[in-house]
């Protein structure tokens, strides 16, 4: 596949330069006046976002609820810079996140909430989400646990639907699909070069990787959201969800990318 270097070394430098004109901003705002500095941090977010050349093609309509818990596929650390463009929430992540490099800055400045996914910990993880539903927040959160290759959605864990059971709040699926390269449909190849799930690749490693690439056309479906009372369990609610997003990741491979950019 076609590769420039050249490109590579361009959109690292606009990467620096966002970081070192825009975190002094970002880290002010962020102490003087945090809500603002929330919403700076969606452009933030935004302009890295754009600096590595991704496209974001955005389908249906965000649900108006208060609060929402948004439930999405995960394949990539690209997938905070998609999501945290528009969707006004919390990300819910595993306590390693916290760990990357830059990305794990960016994500606990953005009030991400970190979750021992472990069998044993779930509970509290639970009442913590709670207490953030409760002060009419909303949620971000990958239900499957961990980074798939892109191509496949993997199963979701219902554990944490149980929240939206208890407090009823509304749930809205969103498929998140890397569909196109340089307004051309995606080769099945290179889908899985966009996702990062191999623990031998390091991000910096991946990012220098997809920074070569021209530029990466992201479908965003935003489906209907889902009423927690139309379901009899958390796992019902988690099984539709699940098929939802599926749905939404099959479409996409399936509609001509011209279909959807227009």
């Amino acid at each position: 596949m076609p590769r420039s270097t050249g490109l590579a070394v361009w959109r690292f430098f606009l990467i620096t330069v966002v970081f070192l004109t825009y975190t002094p901003i970002y880290w002010t705002l962020l102490k003087i006046n945090k809500p603002l500095g929330f919403r700076f941090g969606r452009f933030y977010l935004s302009s890295w976002r754009k600096c590595i050349g991704h496209q974001l093609i955005i389908k249906g309509e965000l649900s108006k609820a208060t609060p929402t818990l948004f439930v999405s596929n995960h394949s990539s650390y690209v997938d905070i810079l998609i999501l945290g463009t528009f969707v006004p929430a919390r990300f819910v992540a595993k306590t390693e996140v916290a760990k990357w490099p830059i990305m794990g800055w960016l994500a606990t400045n953005q009030g991400t909430i970190y979750i021992d996914r472990s069998r044993n910990a779930i509970a509290d993880g639970t009442e913590k989400l709670i207490e953030y539903l409760d002060q009419k927040e909303s949620l971000i959160l990958f239900p499957e646990g961990t980074t798939s290759d892109g191509c496949q959605i993997l199963p979701f864990g219902s554990s944490f639907f149980d929240v939206a059971m208890k407090k009823n709040v509304v749930v809205q699926p969103i498929t998140i699909t890397y569909a196109g390269w340089d307004g051309l449909p995606m080769p099945h190849v290179m889908r899985k070069f966009c996702g990062w799930f191999s623990p031998d690749i390091d991000m910096v490693s991946h990012l220098w990787s997809i920074a070569q690439w021209g530029t990466i056309q992201v479908v965003v479906d935003l489906h209907p959201p889902m009423n927690p009372q139309a379901f009899a369990s958390r796992k019902d609610l988690a099984r539709a969800s699940f098929e939802a997003v599926q749905k939404g990741l099959v479409n996409a491979f399936a509609k001509p990318l011209s279909e959807q950019m227009s």
